[in-house]
C-alpha cells in the first residue's frame, strides 16, 4: 500500500508504541524507533524534491542558521542517504497524520511530502504511529514506569537539565538515567555511537533533531538495545510548554 492511501486511524495509538517498547525491553531485543516530521522532510527532499536553493529558502534553514539548532548544516547528501537507510532499519516510524495534524509548518512540508518520499525510494516500513507519539506517551505513567525500572540512556544537548528535573519531580517513580551525552551537530554521529558502547543501558531516548533518525537504528542494530527518537520533548520539559502535558505523580 501506497503512503499515501494509508488511513489515519490505522497509525498505532501512543499507548500501543509504548507497549512495542516495553515488549522489546522485556524480551531483550533491539528496537528502534524513528519519526519523520517537517524538518526530517526538508533534509530527505535534498536533491530530488528540493533545490539546494529551495532548502536554504525554507523557514527550518533559516530558522537553524539564527538559532544554531537544528543540529545540521544542509545541504548534505550523506545525512539525508543515512536517514533513508535508518528509516529502512526502524521497527517503527512515526509520521504526520493526513487529516488534523498538529505539526505547526506549511502543509506542503508534512504528510504530502512524507507521501512522495516514501513513494520515490520505496521506504515501506512494517509498523506506522504518529510523529509526536514522543510528546504524547509522556502523558501515560507508563511511560515513567518503563524509565524507573529500565536502564536508560539519554543523548541530547537537553540530557543533563532533563535528568536533574524528572529526578526532582518523580520521586515516588525515580527514572533509572544511567548517563547522558552531550549532542549538538550531525559531526558527532560517530563518536556518539563509539561513545554509546561505555554504558550498561536497556534503553535509550535521543531527542537530537533529525539525527535521531539516524542514531536510533544504528544504537539498536549495533548493541541489540532499544533506542527512540525523543524529538523535543527534553527541551520542551526543562522550558515548560504547553506541548506536552507529562504524567503528574502528585496530581
Amino acid at each position: 500500500m501506497s503512503l499515501k492511501d494509508f488511513p489515519d486511524r490505522k497509525l498505532l495509538s501512543e499507548l500501543e508504541v509504548l507497549r512495542q517498547i516495553h515488549k522489546a525491553l522485556r524480551l531483550k531485543k533491539p528496537f528502534s524507533l524513528v519519526r519523520i516530521g517537517d524538518g526530517e522532510n526538508i533534509a530527505l527532499s535534498q536533491g530530488k524534491f528540493l533545490s539546494n536553493e529551495e532548502i536554504e529558502k525554507t523557514y527550518w534553514v533559516r530558522q537553524g542558521k539564527r538559532t544554531k539548532g537544528k543540529g545540521v548544516t544542509l545541504p548534505s547528501l550523506p545525512l539525508r542517504d543515512q536517514m533513508l537507510d535508518g528509516i529502512r532499519k526502524a521497527n517503527l516510524v512515526g509520521i504526520c497524520r493526513a487529516q488534523n495534524d498538529e505539526v505547526a509548518a506549511p502543509s506542503k512540508f508534512k504528510r504530502s511530502l512524507t507521501n512522495k518520499i516514501f513513494d520515490y525510494y520505496k521506504l515501506k516500513p512494517a509498523n506506522l504511529c504518529y510523529v509526536f507519539c514522543n510528546r504524547k506517551m509522556v502523558s501515560y505513567r507508563y511511560f515513567w514506569k518503563i524509565l524507573h525500572q529500565h536502564r536508560t540512556l539519554l543523548i541530547s544537548k537537553w540530557a543533563d537539565q532533563y535528568t536533574q528535573l524528572i529526578r526532582k519531580n518523580y520521586l515516588s517513580l525515580p527514572p533509572n538515567i544511567i548517563g547522558c551525552i552531550n549532542f549538538n551537530h550531525y559531526e558527532q554521529i560517530p563518536a556518539t555511537l563509539k561513545k554509546v558502547g561505555e554504558y550498561r543501558f536497556d534503553l535509550v531516548l535521543i531527542s537530537a533533531g533529525v539525527n535521531a533518525v539516524i542514531l536510533a537504528p544504528a544504537i539498536a542494530e549495533q548493541y541489540g538495545k532499544v533506542a527512540i527518537d525523543f524529538g523535543k520533548t527534553m527541551m520542551y520539559t526543562v522550558r515548560p510548554s504547553k506541548r506536552i502535558k507529562p504524567w503528574n505523580p502528585k496530581a
